[in-house]
């Protein structure tokens, strides 16, 4: 198999190779222009047509092209323009080419392959591409929450408003229960990582119980790294069949990000300066107190007021006063800012890119904050006719100080604090000596008392991170004539981050004393390497034009091998006990947590893309074959084939202008999780003052697999009236099986569990999306586009008991994720009542775990508008999530704790609560109805909106400096929402980045929006 793999590009070169034939030649000068504006088009590229010659223009459009003496027809390409043709005589010299916008993105190319591509009308598979514009458009704290709104077929979810961003990304649904849930993420050829690693702060909150990591940390994934303005355009690929060529690492979908390149041309300076606030979106409140209703709920007359007891009289006569907690927490609106400066330029041979970031978000809560620099150099060098090469690297150095939120058992989360804590005191308000005053209200559990203000000015939570990511490749290219064309090419890639996290509470803090150890300080280290690299060929043969063969436009064969990589190395150390004032973690009592994996993989494919008809007949296939590591058999291959083909129908009646009906099926698959072939060690703590180690719960499977998804696509794409309307539309199907799943082993073996693989799950949903264009004259333009969303996962088969997904919840009186056989795997489980006959014939109740509802919305929805008036442009983007159920404990803490803004209202029944807040906690409490803070989560958002104005050339020569543009833009993001839910965001998940459950709200970060106002020049 060796042999075969690594004989394929020699075979090929052995076949095709010849001599190019040699001809007269002549230039010619040009520009490519956008004929509404006047301006050139940099960047586009300008080839012949049947021939070989390319040449790409300048910043201001302008190009040089060396042709055949003879006549010729060049054909321009540029992103987000149609292509244009223009014949040249022989006799001519110079060529001016117009090119119009082309909203539709019908002539964008996109990938298709390993090291091909195809532009997007002749493409058989469903590719959502998202431009460099849209990304940056308006400012976000993090490349997934740039996204959120403008892929259709995904869901983007944010957990936390924390700076720094921490979103997750599902693609197309449901795709396993216990494997990875994450899309693979490839920048310029490299894949990289998205872990997120936790920098400790469960050392302070408790939320797992003694660990010093959890899930429930609010961790930043690494995606974040990677800087949007320095992002050239963004391509996801969601079907089996275009995502296949990644084998078993592709079943969530693939995003495959390409960085901005230099163009020839002298060298080109351009400046970003970003000045802008996050605001609280939307904050729960609490409840209003009266002298009656706090004695209640202290149930005492008296309270403990800066170590003096007060009677509750003293401190509400009769109205308590009210202090706002939570907007004086939360309502920080320090400046944050973001400055940007690049320069590109060089020679036809020689061209450069080179980006340096400096961003500082503040966050919301006080002392929170993310500051990031980043410095990227992307290089392109052409050694002749027949060698090129390029170079991406980029360094990226991040701290992220994130505060505490979400769940704890410390009384130290903020949200679950004011839950507890009547707002009839000044916290916020230190003595003359600078101290803050004691909470003399408990927590849940009967907590100690916690002042979130002296905890977040005190505490230190957060992480460091320095990262490397470069990648290069070299082409050579032998063969280059109109009828054949043969080239080879070797990538490589590199992504490494060290991450180092610090958490340190002083031991002077209020709730420190609650375990007996004065004082916590942690130290998290983590290492993550990925490496890869592949070998490919590609040989295209266009037909003549004469026999059967002119039928067809082109074949374009390629082949590669590739190998990757990638290791993870992590250790924390927590520390209780500390001497005073000394955050070291060797001035206390330690406990030590270390885990390390490795993977490899290797893999060699083989595609066919064959065009015809006229480009409108499109016929693609593909096959990867892959060996992992994580694989019981690490020497067997697995194979993921693809297939896919569509046929475009040319004006086919009045007013159509195009119709292409597509159909594909692919299989790709999700790997093993490290570990679950063997049997690992795991620790058992400290024994007779030694380290002691043993056979963990869980033991290995030395015939585990991948798991596997076939998937059935059909789709539509057309066009309408002169392109003025755009309509997509897919179905797809999939069926994933051979899950991973835990299985229970006998008791006899020693060990509690097995891992196998077994079941099916299938997953099926629609998405489409129309564009449309009203207005399109040289002055106005109006593009208005709305998707649609839509899908359903049903377990089919379960080869294993029902079981409750880790980390999905509390426990049946909350709501929790279950797999059940015959079920939605998206569906919450819970606690329901049920009145029922005994044989006597009497009425009895019966509490039973059953399904409360779907956490998965019925359908999302995004409008978006863009209009320009000459200089002026105005975006708005509106995102709405119909249904999708939320466990909103955020809710129930604040009732029980009868702190909850809307606690006085009316009850619907006095015998089960006197209030509305009664009512609903005492509904709940008995354990009863779990439902009862199950609740819709629709909303709409007003997701973006963005107001700019490119400045006149005559009014950059006022300038002291001299400037080639100058654009203005203010701009928001998450600027309102709309929502009947009670608590802050419907779009939050307590546990981080899952496949299945995503549905828990419990005293997250709230969500923010901001304000920005933007300066970009160009010198």
């Amino acid at each position: 198999m060796r042999k075969v793999m690594f004989c394929i590009p020699a075979l090929l070169l052995a076949l095709f190779s010849a001599p190019a034939a040699q001809a007269q030649t002549r230039q010619i000068v040009g520009r490519v222009m956008n004929p509404a504006t006047q301006e050139g088009i940099p960047g586009a590229i300008i080839t012949t047509v049947g021939g070989t010659a390319a040449a790409q223009a300048d910043d201001e459009g302008r190009f040089r092209i060396t042709v055949p003496s003879t006549a010729v027809t060049l054909l321009v390409r540029a992103i987000g323009y149609k292509r244009a043709q223009l014949a040249v005589a022989a006799t001519e010299e110079t060529a001016a080419v117009s090119m119009e916008r082309d909203p539709l993105r019908l002539d964008e190319v996109v990938v298709t392959g390993q090291a091909t591509t195809q532009e997007r009308r002749n493409v058989s598979t469903a590719v959502s591409t998202v431009s460099a514009e849209e990304v940056t458009r308006a400012p976000a704290a993090s490349l997934d929450n740039a996204l959120q709104g403008k892929i259709v077929g995904a869901n983007i979810n944010m957990n936390s408003g924390a700076p720094g961003g921490g979103g997750q990304i599902q693609i197309r649904g449901v795709t396993s229960i216990l494997g990875n849930g994450e899309p693979l993420y490839v920048v310029d050829g490299v894949i990289i990582s998205n872990a997120a690693f936790s920098a400790g702060a469960n050392g302070i909150t408790r939320a797992s119980g003694a660990a010093a990591t959890s899930s429930q940390d609010n961790p930043v994934n690494r995606l974040s790294d990677i800087n949007p303005s320095e992002i050239e355009n963004i391509q996801i690929l969601k079907s089996a069949a275009a995502s296949a060529i990644y084998g078993s690492k592709a079943t969530n979908g693939v995003v495959l990000i390409t960085t901005k390149r230099g163009r020839a041309g002298a060298p080109r300076f351009s400046v970003t300066q970003r000045v802008g606030t996050y605001d609280a979106l939307r904050l729960v409140g609490s409840r209003r107190y009266n002298a009656t209703t706090l004695a209640s709920t202290l149930g005492s007359d008296s309270l403990t007021v800066g170590g003096q007891r007060q009677a509750v009289t003293q401190v509400c006569t009769p109205n308590c006063p009210f202090y706002d907690y939570q907007e004086a927490l939360y309502g920080q609106r320090d400046p944050s800012y973001e400055t940007v400066a690049s320069v590109s330029g060089g020679t036809e041979n020689t061209r450069y890119f080179v980006s340096a970031t400096q961003k500082y978000d503040n966050g919301t809560q006080i002392n929170s904050n993310d500051k990031r620099q980043s410095l990227r150099l992307n290089l392109d060098q052409n050694f002749g006719a027949k060698w090129t090469a390029n170079i991406s690297t980029q360094l990226a150095r991040s701290s992220a100080n994130r505060g505490l939120s979400n769940n704890d058992n410390t009384n130290t989360s903020p949200l679950y604090n004011f839950a507890y804590t009547p707002a009839v005191l000044d916290l916020a308000r230190r003595d003359q000596a600078g101290n803050f005053i004691e909470n003399p209200f408990a927590g849940g559990g009967g907590q100690n008392g916690s002042n979130p203000f002296e905890t977040l000015s005190y505490i230190r939570n957060n992480e460091n991170v320095w990262r490397q990511v470069a990648s290069g490749t070299i082409k050579f290219t032998p063969v280059a004539s109109e009828r054949h064309s043969l080239s080879f090419s070797a990538i490589g890639g590199y992504d490494r981050f060290d991450s180092e996290g610090q958490t340190y509470s002083p031991n002077f803090l209020q709730f420190e004393p609650a375990d007996g150890f004065l004082g916590t300080a942690g130290q998290t280290e983590g290492l993550s390497t990925q490496v890869n690299g592949g070998l490919n060929a590609v040989y295209t043969y266009t037909p003549g034009a004469e026999g059967l063969l002119s039928l067809f436009n082109t074949f374009t064969t390629s082949a590669g091998v590739q190998r990757e990589e990638r290791a993870v190395n992590r250790f924390t150390i927590l520390a209780r006990g500390l001497v005073p004032t000394i955050g070291l973690i060797d001035q206390g009592t330690p406990t030590l947590a270390h885990t390390r994996t490795a993977v490899r993989d290797q893999a060699f494919f083989l595609n066919e893309d064959i065009l015809a008809f006229n480009e409108r007949l499109s016929i693609s296939g593909r096959i990867r074959g892959e060996r992992s590591s994580v694989n019981g058999d690490r020497e067997k291959f697995f194979y993921w084939p693809a297939a896919s083909g569509s046929y475009r129908f040319v004006t086919p009646f009045a007013y159509a202008d195009e119709i292409k009906l597509r159909a594909a099926y692919g299989v790709s698959g999700n790997q093993p999780r490290y570990g679950d072939r063997d049997v690992t060690i795991a620790g058992l703590g400290i024994i007779d003052g030694r380290t002691a180690l043993g056979v963990p719960g869980t033991i290995g499977n030395p015939d585990i697999e991948p798991e596997k998804m076939r998937e059935l696509e059909y789709g539509l794409d057309a066009t309408f009236a002169s392109q003025r309307i755009g309509v997509e539309f897919s179905y797809f199907d999939r069926t994933i099986t051979d899950l991973l799943l835990t299985s229970p082993t006998a008791p006899s073996s020693g060990f509690g569990n097995r891992v196998i693989n077994g079941g099916r799950l299938k997953t099926n949903g629609i998405e489409a999306a129309l564009t449309l264009t009203p207005v399109r004259t040289t002055a106005f333009n109006w593009t208005s586009r709305a998707q649609y969303y839509t899908f359903d996962s049903d377990v089919e088969r379960l080869d294993v008991p029902p079981f409750v997904v880790a980390s999905s919840g509390f426990g049946a009186q909350y709501g929790r994720g279950r797999i059940v056989q015959g079920t939605k795997a998206t569906q919450i489980w819970g606690n329901k009542q049920f009145t029922r006959k005994t044989a006597a014939g009497a009425d009895t109740i019966v509490v039973v775990d059953t399904i409360i509802g779907d956490a998965n919305p019925k359908f999302t929805m995004q409008f978006g508008n863009d209009f320009s008036y000459k200089a002026l442009s105005l975006n708005v983007l509106l995102d709405w999530r119909k249904g999708g159920l939320v466990s909103n404990m955020t809710q129930s803490l604040f009732d029980e704790g009868a702190n909850s803004r809307d606690y006085d209202g009316a009850s619907p029944d006095t015998a089960i609560g006197a209030t509305l807040g009664e009512y609903r906690f005492n509904s709940w409490n008995s354990g009863r109805n779990a439902g009862v803070y199950i609740q819709d989560g629709s909303f709409v958002k007003l997701r973006e909106i963005t107001l700019s104005v490119q400045l006149p050339q005559r009014w950059l020569g006022r300038l002291p400096v001299s400037a080639r543009d100058l654009r203005l833009s203010l701009s928001g993001r998450n600027l309102a929402i709309w929502s009947d839910y009670w608590s802050s965001d419907p779009e939050v998940n307590n546990f981080g980045n899952q496949n299945v459950v995503r549905f828990v709200d419990l005293a997250p970060y709230p969500p923010n929006r901001s304000f920005f106002f933007s300066v970009d020049v160009g010198f």
